[in-house]
């Protein structure tokens, strides 16, 4: 591993990365995580990530941005198992000016890396941009995977996807909203957009599922994997570490909203959860940590219910996986006294103190992604990446 340069910005304070699992929906494995800048001030704190992008923009600490976020993910993803992904966002801007293909490039040498354990992901305008694809197609021929962010929301053409190896269409999460309704254009256009993604051969991730039911009309769908609040909240660098390392992959339930399943866990993976408040009627996690009005279940109802998961296999464990109830791993009520349990339990920000090592609580708005800055203004949400462009 080679030493890597000092980062330097203009804006005041110091950027630190927060990972998303992404979870397949047929057995509730483990299958990537995606790597999300957050910025720390040294005296406002945790800055809002509606915020943070535009003035990355402005000062011109975009690019140093980007290939900070490129390096750090995979130098701390080096100490993941070889099976987890990891994702990170490139902005259009960059694709542009053949900078995202370098800052990947030096970020691999360095690190050291594998190039085919790495998703660049882009949005739709990015691949569909003629200016963009000389530098999609260095990425392609590094060996890194390709994956088109926010699908649905400008129905680009899907020929430039096939043109340009996308390996994975990613469908933007206000389509999830209104699954649960019979009828509607969200239904129509979740899996239209699944069904399109397996006839060119990609696989289909829906971002933004909170609630049991959202998963189960995702998996009818034939959704690939998934990525939400039902599953999990992003988790520091720390913590992902503990998560993805090791040769035991993850299993979450897919029935039990912040619940894994998987033979042997150990408590250093159960400290990442808390029981969360669900409603008897529709399963419904309330992503922001607050009681619901409605009855609500307790660790020994997860627990009791996980069970059935797997000797059922809707949870997570294939049939033939060699699992008992014992091997039923709940949530993490019993752990509250480690760092990140505390601040999940507490809903509390921590970030304040050392970026690198801080648990801070992430609001619903932190994993939404936010448009083009240079489109009309929107509301409150977390832009990546690969939202912007000029």
């Amino acid at each position: 591993m080679l030493t890597k340069p000092e980062a330097t910005f203009t804006l005041v304070g110091a950027p630190f990365l927060e990972y998303h699992p992404v979870v397949d929906l047929s057995s509730g494995r483990l299958l990537g995580m995606e790597a999300l800048v957050r910025w720390q001030h040294p005296t406002e704190g945790r800055i809002a990530p509606n915020r943070l992008i535009p003035e990355a923009v402005a000062s011109g600490d975009i690019g140093p941005l980007t290939r900070w976020i490129v390096m750090e993910a995979c130098e701390q993803a080096c100490r993941w198992s070889p099976s987890i992904q990891l994702g990170v966002n490139c902005s259009a801007q960059q694709l542009r000016h053949s900078e995202a293909s370098k800052a990947v490039s030096d970020a691999l040498e360095r690190s050291g890396f594998r190039a085919g354990q790495l998703t660049v992901e882009v949005t739709e305008d990015a691949v569909v941009d003629p200016d963009a694809s000389a530098d999609l197609r260095a990425l392609s021929e590094m060996g890194v995977q390709l994956s088109v962010d926010d699908v649905g929301t400008n129905w680009a053409s899907f020929e430039p996807f096939k043109r340009h190896s996308i390996s994975t269409l990613k469908i933007d999460g206000s389509f999830i909203a209104g699954l649960q309704k019979d009828e509607g254009i969200n239904r129509l256009v979740v899996e239209t957009v699944i069904h399109m993604a397996h006839s060119l051969g990609m696989s289909a991730i829906v971002e933004s599922v909170e609630t049991a039911a959202q998963v189960e009309i995702v998996r009818k769908f034939s959704a690939d994997a998934a990525q939400g609040f039902f599953f999990a909240r992003p988790m520091s660098s720390a913590d992902a570490s503990e998560f993805a390392a090791g040769s035991e992959v993850a299993q979450f339930s897919l029935t039990e909203p912040a619940t894994l399943m998987r033979a042997h866990a150990g408590p250093a993976i159960l400290r990442l959860f808390e029981v969360e408040s669900v409603q008897a009627d529709t399963g419904r996690y309330d992503g922001d940590g607050s009681p619901t009005s409605t009855a609500t279940s307790t660790s020994t109802d997860a627990a009791a219910s996980t069970a059935t998961d797997a000797a059922t296999a809707d949870g997570g464990i294939p049939i033939d996986a060699d699992a008992s109830t014992s091997d039923v791993v709940e949530t993490a009520t019993g752990h509250e006294g480690t760092e990140a349990a505390q601040a999940i339990a507490a809903d509390t920000d921590t970030s304040a103190g050392d970026p690198g090592t801080a648990d801070p609580v992430v609001d619903d708005a932190d994993v939404v992604d936010a448009p083009d800055p240079e489109a009309a203004p929107a509301s409150d949400s977390d832009p990546d990446l690969s939202a912007h462009s000029s």
